[in-house]
């Protein structure tokens, strides 16, 4: 094809995603779906060219000078021309992390993660996944979740059609009103993006698209923390739009807290967003015969750039959750409370999303203590807050966060 000889050449090799490059290769693609980076601030201007040239704009993301949306083939080399045009990525395709099974009701008398003093009061965190359902655990007797939107099907209400987002927020700040289930950070507040849908994908734009609203509610809401419970291997080194989207947050004084991913023990086998510098990545384990092990799938260091990852390591392993009716659907525009009762309140989950949420639960406990903390300097303290569990450094980072050392750090007015 004439337009693909062109794709060797200058700037495209520079500027264009090599998954784009690969589609085009591979299949008589007309529309491919596309997140652009500029240069500058983005603007009414950058808006209106990239309309000319028939993008169809499906969010504008100013938090990274960035639109998402499908473009026509036939007009890529042009948006490439643009003088304001840093780079153009496929808008791909993340997966949720995480798998489940249904312990006993009996097995409620066990799980309570809180052995603190600390609970994660005044603390906000923010999740992008499959949506949160609202369990009486994170409605009675305070409504933990502060504000939700959908982005997947615009229903205004708290919902969840698959169960990691549930699951997960429950791991971090799920109590029960008779104090037999408790979280870490069992007083923290939350909120939700639905950025994943009921098969556990979700598009890159649909996830920066969450990003940028958590940005715009950060203040009114408190949020502190952002849990990435989910990856993607479809990223090359130089063209990783989840990594450059999680600086531009990490840039916005929200820490960040991720996955290695479920894709495997092989060296670099850590998926994006776990490869970024500007995430707090957790990698997963369970205890065997007395001794630490990590799970099978729970992916290893060094990233594919050559950063020291993992950061910490957590347990992964059949990890107690909040059940979730993935039929609910919400009637009314507040309806926060389900007129049905779910037969089984808890469940339990394994992998890398588990062991990630029970780090952001330990991670709010560090921000109720030492409030005012940039992400740079709360990444660091948590690091110095690890026990090694003697195994390889890229298998276990710094090793498995301490409650006591986190307890142990002293406050300003008794440094």
């Amino acid at each position: 094809m004439k337009f693909l000889s062109k794709i060797a050449n200058f700037t495209f090799s520079k500027k264009v995603d090599t998954a784009i490059c690969r589609i085009l290769e591979s299949s008589k693609v007309k529309i491919v779906p596309i997140i652009v980076v500029f240069h500058t601030p983005l603007d009414d201007i950058l808006q209106s060219r990239a309309r000319r040239l028939g993008l169809h704009i499906k969010y504008a993301l100013p938090f990274m000078n960035a639109l998402a949306g499908d473009l026509p083939v036939r007009n890529l080399e042009k948006l490439v021309g643009i003088l304001e045009v840093k780079t153009i990525y496929h808008d791909g395709i993340a997966f949720l992390w995480g798998s489940e099974s249904t312990p006993s009701v009996k097995d409620i008398s066990k799980i309570n993660y809180s052995k603190s003093y600390l609970n994660g009061k005044d603390v906000t965190m923010a999740f992008i996944d499959s949506g949160i359902y609202p369990h009486p655990d994170l409605t009675k007797s305070r409504n933990k979740i502060l504000s939700f939107k959908d982005f997947i099907n615009k229903i205004d209400s708290p919902y969840d059609d698959h169960g990691h987002g549930t699951a997960c927020a429950g791991i971090a700040v799920g109590a029960s009103l008779d104090g037999k289930f408790m979280s870490p950070a069992y007083e923290s507040s939350l909120v939700c993006a639905k950025a994943f849908n009921k098969h556990g994908t979700g598009f890159f734009s649909d996830i920066l698209a969450a990003m940028q609203w958590i940005i715009e509610i950060r203040d009114k809401n408190n949020i502190k923390i952002l849990v990435l419970p989910f990856g993607t291997n479809a990223f090359d080194k130089d063209f990783d739009v989840l990594s450059l989207s999680c600086q531009k947050v990490w840039e916005q004084n929200i820490f960040i807290i991720t996955s290695t991913g479920n894709l495997g023990s092989n060296e670099c086998s850590i998926t994006s967003p776990g490869v970024s510098p500007h995430a707090f990545t957790v990698a997963a384990m369970e205890i065997s015969e007395g001794a630490a092990k990590p799970l099978p799938e729970s992916g290893r260091g060094p990233t594919i750039n050559n950063i020291e990852k993992p950061d910490c390591i957590m347990p992964g392993k059949n990890i107690a959750a909040l059940n979730c009716d993935i039929n609910y659907l919400p009637q009314g525009k507040r309806s926060y409370m389900p007129t049905n009762t779910l037969p089984v309140l808890y469940t339990s989950v394994s992998g890398t999303s588990a062991a990630t949420c029970l780090a952001a639960g330990d991670a709010a406990l560090l921000y109720q203590k030492l409030n005012a903390l940039t992400p740079d300097t709360a990444k660091s303290i948590l690091k110095k807050c690890c026990i090694s569990v003697n195994l390889l450094k890229p298998v276990q980072g710094a090793g498995i966060l301490s409650v006591k050392y986190i307890e142990d750090i002293p406050t300003p007015e008794h440094k």
